[in-house]
């Protein structure tokens, strides 16, 4: 099990083609991808893998990193990245120009919006309008949420890089310092990032999003037309296998964040700051928790489950706003229920008893 970073001419040299081709396993090896890099928020695939729920489904796990959706989806396409965590706009952005990617987008797992605007505690900004001559920072331009956030702006009636200077500036410490500093007015970074944040000591305050936007579903699991067509077994227990591992990680957090230790070695702190350290790392491995658990009252918990209202709003917003220039979209070229099923199909006190034993 291998973590990588990889810039988009890395992914376009074959590397990814050897990955796939250096496992002599009798399991199926099998690329995981991701539009940022790797980190603690997503320990719950670590600890699945420690728990041997992936093991379990005959798979092993390659993980990867590229910036942003938009360079995450075409690999997705060539089937060089077999499932990718990835927002949908651009698939929509896509189709509606009549060049569908062939991709579909098979579980919902932030079942709301991720990408929050944030400005300093002490900002005098305290609605979108206000970033009227502001500046706005960005994790990339080939980031997947851009389009909405666009459309956001746009509702306010603020034009993009126009009203609203537009700075793309990477996420981290970095980035971070820059809206202290007040190089930039305010970020449009996702959960985790803004979390993270707050944990480094720095006083910020969230900026409310329009209502119409706040329940669109943000980032899913998305692969392609060939693994449906050739792999369906593999597609139903990749998502039966992450699934089990969110809710392992949501019972035992701390165990959660120490399998990430265990496959991120850098990551573990020194034995005398274990404790503190462990404290803070399993509110970071449950950031995603109100998104990935955002169900709607009433509705059953079926995990990975796209409501086909949930794409039409959204294709709606985003054609009001003229990104799109028609939403008579066929949604069966976006998504599919299909698998939902499968990956629900499993004993949940199993996989908790299994959790809680943990260490």
């Amino acid at each position: 099990m291998t973590m990588r970073l990889l810039t988009s001419a890395a992914v376009a040299s074959g590397l990814l083609l050897g990955a796939l081709a250096s496992s002599a396993s009798a399991q199926e090896r099998v690329v995981v991808g991701q539009p940022a890099p790797w980190n603690i928020q997503f320990a719950y695939y670590h600890f699945g893998e420690k728990l041997g729920f992936f093991r379990e489904e005959g798979l092993v796990l390659d993980k990867v990193a590229v910036t942003g959706s938009a360079v995450l989806l075409p690999q997705i396409a060539a089937n060089q990245v077999q499932f990718g965590y990835a927002n949908p706009d651009l698939t929509i952005i896509a189709l509606a120009r009549n060049e569908p990617l062939p991709v579909r987008f098979v579980a919902n797992w932030l079942r709301s919006q991720t990408f929050e605007f944030v400005t300093l505690e002490n900002s005098p900004i305290r609605t979108l309008a206000d970033l009227r001559g502001r500046k706005l920072a960005v994790g990339a331009l080939a980031w997947g949420n851009i389009p909405l956030t666009r459309a956001m702006l746009s509702s306010v009636g603020l034009t993009w890089n126009r009203d609203v200077e537009i700075l793309p500036t990477g996420i981290g410490a970095a980035a971070w310092r820059r809206l202290q500093t007040g190089e930039v007015d305010a970020v449009n970074f996702f959960v985790g990032e803004h979390g993270r944040m707050e944990l480094a000591g720095i006083p910020i305050r969230r900026i409310p999003m329009p209502e119409q936007f706040g329940t669109i579903f943000s980032n899913g699991i998305v692969t392609s037309e060939r693994m449906i067509a050739d792999k369906p077994q593999v597609v139903a227990g990749f998502g039966r296998a992450l699934v089990k591992s969110w809710i392992a990680c949501m019972e035992n957090p701390e165990a959660c964040a120490r399998a990430y230790w265990d496959q991120v070695p850098a990551s573990k702190p020194a034995a005398d700051k274990e404790a503190e350290q462990l404290r803070i790392d399993a509110r970071q491995v449950m950031f995603d928790r109100a998104q990935v658990e955002a169900f709607a009252p009433g509705t059953a918990a079926d995990r990975g489950a796209f409501p086909e209202d949930a794409w039409r709003r959204l294709i709606g917003v985003m054609a009001q706003e003229n990104l799109i220039t028609r939403s008579d979209l066929d949604l069966t070229r976006l998504y599919t229920n299909r698998f939902v099923p499968d990956f629900n199909r499993f004993d949940r006190d199993a996989v908790v008893r299994t959790a809680r034993a943990a260490q």
